[in-house]
C-alpha cells in the first residue's frame, strides 16, 4: 500500500507539534511513494539522516526558548500582526476548521504550523468521500487555508531560519512542508 500525500503532511505536523517528534516510518514510507519529487525526497532523506538525538533540544531552543536568537514561533499571527493568537486570524482559521471538520489538537493554538498542516490533511482525506454539495466548500476552503496561511506562513518561516543556525532536520523538515502545502494546491486545482 502506497503512502498518501494526506499522511505525509500529518506527519509532518507531527514533528512541528511536539518536541523530538520524527515519524521515521511514514517519512521513509514517503521517500519511496511514486510520486514524491525529487527535490522533496531529497529533502526527506535529509531529514532522515540527521542526528536526531538532540531534536527535542533543538525544537526547544527554536520554537520555545532561545537563548542566543530570537525564537522562531511557529504560530502564525506572532508573524503577520506581532500578536500571539491574534483574535481576527484565529476566528478565521475557525470558520475553514469548521467547514473542514477539524477540532485543534489540546496544546496547540489554531495558527500553529502544525494545526494548520493538520486541518490541511484532514482536509485532503475529506475530499475522497465528498458529494458534489460538499465538494466545492472542502476545496475553496482548502485553497484559502494553503493561499493565506499555510504558504505564508512557511515562507516567513523559511525566511527567518536562513538568518540562523538551523538545526539540519528542523530546515529539512521546513522545505518538506513547503513542498507539500505546494504540492497539495497544485492538486486541489484537479476538484475545480
Amino acid at each position: 500500500m502506497s503512502l498518501h500525500l494526506p499522511e505525509l503532511v500529518r506527519a509532518l505536523a507531527e514533528i512541528f507539534a511536539r518536541p523530538g517528534a520524527l515519524p521515521v516510518a511514514t517519512l521513509q514510507a514517503a521517500t519511496s511513494a511514486f510520486w514524491i519529487s525529487p527535490s522533496l525526497k531529497q529533502d526527506l532523506e535529509c531529514l532522515l539522516a540527521s542526528e536526531t538525538s538532540d531534536l527535542a533540544v533543538a525544537y526547544t531552543d527554536l520554537f520555545i526558548v532561545s537563548r542566543e536568537q530570537p525564537v522562531l514561533h511557529l504560530e502564525a499571527s506572532v508573524h503577520l500582526t506581532g500578536l500571539l493568537r491574534d483574535p481576527a486570524l484565529v476566528r478565521d482559521l475557525d470558520h475553514h476548521y469548521e467547514v473542514l471538520g477539524f477540532d485543534v489538537p489540546e496544546g496547540l493554538s489554531p495558527d500553529h504550523l502544525a494545526a494548520e498542516l493538520q486541518a490541511l490533511a484532514m482536509g485532503l482525506q475529506r475530499l475522497g468521500g465528498a458529494n458534489e454539495a460538499q465538494l466545492g466548500k472542502i476545496v475553496s476552503n482548502l485553497l484559502e487555508l494553503v493561499d493565506l496561511h499555510l504558504l505564508p506562513l512557511l515562507k516567513e518561516l523559511i525566511a527567518l531560519a536562513g538568518s540562523r543556525p538551523l538545526h539540519p532536520a528542523y530546515a529539512a523538515a521546513l522545505a518538506s512542508a513547503s513542498s507539500c502545502v505546494e504540492l497539495v494546491r497544485e492538486g486541489i486545482f484537479a476538484f475545480t
